[in-house]
Parts: C-alpha cells; structure tokens; sequence
C-alpha cells in the first residue's frame, strides 16, 4: 500500500518542482529585463541620441566666410550668426534666412549694387545729422530751464571758453589783467580741460585750487 503512494505521489512532487523552477526563472528574467529598463531610462539624453553634424559654405557679405559645423535641420539664419552676422552691404531682401542647411550646402549673402548702398549711407548720415540736432536742442532747451550752470554750493560757474573780462573778474585772484591774459590764451587755442589754465601766466597750482571750484569749459 505504501509502495503504491510513493508512486502514485513521485510524478506530482517533479510537476510541483519543474512549476517552481519555472516560476522562478521566469520572475528573475521579468527583475533583469526591468534593470535594463532603468538603465537606459537613466542614460542621459545626449548618449540615447547623437546630433547629426553637417558642414556649410558662407560666402559673401558677412564677417566671417567660411566652412561652418552645425546641425542638421539648422536654419540659414543660425549659420549667417555663426559667421559673425552680415555688414552693411548684404542685401538682406535676397537672403531666406529660414533656409534649411543641407551638408555641404552654400549660403551666400549677395551684397547690395553700390548705388543702393551710397543711398542707405546717405541716409544713415541724415539720421545722424537729425539725432545730434535734436540733442543740442535739448541741450539749449535745458539750459533755458534751468539758468545758468552753478557749482554744488549754488554759486555760478564762469565758462573759460566764453567768459567776459567782467565774469572772469568775478574768479578768486583774477584781476583785470589776469583775465585778459586768460582771454589772449583762449584766442590762440581755447581750452580743452580747466586744469590747461595754469598754462596762462600768473596763475600757478595754489591759485588755480581756489578757482577750480567757480570753473567750467
């Protein structure tokens, strides 16, 4: 009888066996494949996928021409940047700046005729012109405002570059002589810095410490 278990029990103890085997296998391939898994989730983005590189021609009015490495899928603008930008003279209404660089393209920034560019110079200066006008008309209309320049105690400062023989009397230790050899100075080629008043005869350092603080050009 007990002969008869033991057979009757030996084929489901090597079932129960070759299940657990199997179970177990199974769950250590399931463990390393989430490991990989992991792994390539925490690989930075850089080592997943490679830039493709492509190398392109710029000639013509930009700053830098040459051969420049960008990549692939860039656009004209981005390699005309690389090149140091366009000058003047690029015909900027002849570029497609949103050009897609193909490798071993050519982008070429045509210049302008020079009829078209003595133009735009022109105008450039005429806008130059009108700017520095308008800030010496500030500068005037300020000065209305504001009376004349004063020191900061208030006092009036004396310009040497336009001063009267009166105003410049008004200057500590400056007599009437001493101002009209200030203004004799002034003639032969005016001031460029206050400190140049100690070129005028009679007055040295010491004197021109007291005067500093009355003076403008």
């Amino acid at each position: 009888m007990e002969k008869r278990t033991l057979q009757k029990l030996g084929p489901l103890c090597v079932s129960v066996m070759l299940c657990s085997a199997a179970s177990w296998w199974s769950g250590n391939s399931n463990e390393e494949a989430e490991k990989q898994v992991r792994k390539l989730a925490e690989q930075p983005m850089a080592e997943q996928v490679q830039e493709i590189k492509i190398t392109v021609c710029v000639s013509g009015a930009v700053a830098k021409p040459g051969l420049y490495e960008v990549t692939k899928g860039s656009r004209a603008q981005q390699v005309i940047e690389l090149a140091g930008g366009v000058t003047e003279e690029a015909d900027m209404d002849r570029v497609n700046l949103a050009q897609l660089c193909k490798d071993g393209g050519h982008i070429k920034v045509p210049r302008m005729s020079k009829a078209r560019l003595k133009k735009k110079m022109e105008d450039k200066a005429m806008m130059n012109d009108s700017n520095l006008t308008g800030d010496a008309k500030n500068t005037t209309d300020s000065k209305k405002n504001h009376g004349p320049d004063r020191n900061i105690s208030g006092e009036m400062l004396v310009s040497l570059n336009s001063a009267s023989v009166t105003e410049l009397t008004r200057l500590p230790g400056v007599g009437e002589a001493t101002a009209r050899r200030i203004i004799s100075f002034r003639g032969r080629q005016g001031f460029q810095r206050v400190e140049e008043l100690m070129k005028v005869p009679g007055i040295g350092p010491a004197k021109f410490a007291k005067m500093k603080p009355y003076l403008m050009l």
